[in-house]
């Protein structure tokens, strides 16, 4: 755990592949728009390499979710909207090449968790499907119930999945949050079960000890990831209540080790002193030059950033 932290606070003993602020990406007519908040998978497509999925209003207090390409994880080509009304995306290619997408649409003022798959057709993956056109409909869709009680769920982010060639037949874990009676943010996780059977319920495991931690406020995005056996999960709180008109700027990063039961509090050392983060994402890709790599992207809000750039950032650890 010492380890996986020292990497997310910015402290390990190699130079990274790339640290970068204010990520963009560009799009087909030239123009240049943020990247964030970015979620990075990589792929078997040659023209998508490392594919990555984010979110840009698009006014009236909406947004939409895009879809980019990078060869290297430096430049960002954007290919399209992938889903209308809707923010926060994840994503996650199968072994078959085809796709798991979610996010947190809001086409009804009450955000809930939508969740998509896009299967193979004849030659043609689901993957190449919507690199070729973000748009794509999908093959399979559904919006996950609301929590009862609560005034919004969001955040998604998939977990452990178990899929042997089969939708009907896979297991989904999808972590989010939920909006606590209106009152706070919480973390939830739960399963769909063939695509249509779904159960969620609070993870009380995580809102304790990441309160216990310090997280006093709203505990949000999350990310879950394995090492050998132990399971992490990387989450997004506030350590001062909404209350306190602080909100944006109190957002940190906390590490749950899920396997022993501990948490710890990250404070990475970001160029520029920023200390409100949130949104954090963790991938394990192979680089370029063959290597395996730790991807870490987070949101850099405005407030509490000193002098560094806002905005999505990405950290490219080399492994070896």
């Amino acid at each position: 755990m010492g380890q996986v932290a020292a990497i997310l606070d910015e402290t390990g003993p190699n130079a990274p592949y790339l640290a970068a602020y204010a990520v963009t990406a560009r799009r087909a007519d030239g123009a240049i728009v943020s990247a964030a908040p970015l979620k990075v998978v990589q792929t078997d497509d040659p023209d998508c390499r490392y594919l990555g999925v984010y979110h840009n209003a698009i006014g009236g207090g909406q947004f939409a979710t895009y879809l980019g390409c990078s060869p290297d994880l430096r430049s960002w080509n954007e290919r399209g909207i992938i889903h209308r009304e809707a923010s926060q995306p994840d994503i996650r290619v199968l072994p078959d090449d085809s796709v798991l997408y979610a996010d947190e649409v809001n086409s009804s003022r009450r955000p809930y968790v939508y969740v998509t798959h896009y299967g193979n057709t004849g030659n043609r993956t689901g993957l190449s499907a919507l690199v070729a056109n973000p748009a794509v409909p999908p093959t399979n869709a559904i919006t996950l119930p609301g929590t009862p009680l609560a005034r919004a769920d969001g955040t998604p982010e998939f977990g452990r999945i178990d899929y042997s060639g089969s939708i009907a037949r896979a297991t989904i874990e999808i972590n989010y949050h939920y909006y606590d009676l209106g009152r706070r943010d919480l973390d939830a996780v739960g399963t769909l079960a063939g695509f249509e059977s779904w159960s969620g319920a609070s993870d009380t495991q995580t809102n304790t000890l990441v309160s216990n931690a310090g997280g006093n406020g709203k505990i949000g995005d999350s990310e879950v990831f394995e090492v050998g056996p132990t399971v992490y999960k990387l989450v997004e709180a506030q350590v001062e209540p909404p209350s306190s008109g602080n909100s944006f700027g109190s957002w940190r990063l906390f590490l749950v080790n899920k396997s022993a039961d501990t948490v710890q509090r990250l404070s990475p050392a970001l160029a520029g002193g920023a200390l409100s983060l949130g949104n954090p994402t963790l991938t394990f890709v192979t680089l370029p030059n063959g290597g395996p790599a730790l991807v870490f992207t987070c949101y850099v809000f405005r407030e509490n950033a000193s002098s560094t750039p806002p905005g999505g950032h990405i950290l490219v650890y080399p492994l070896q």
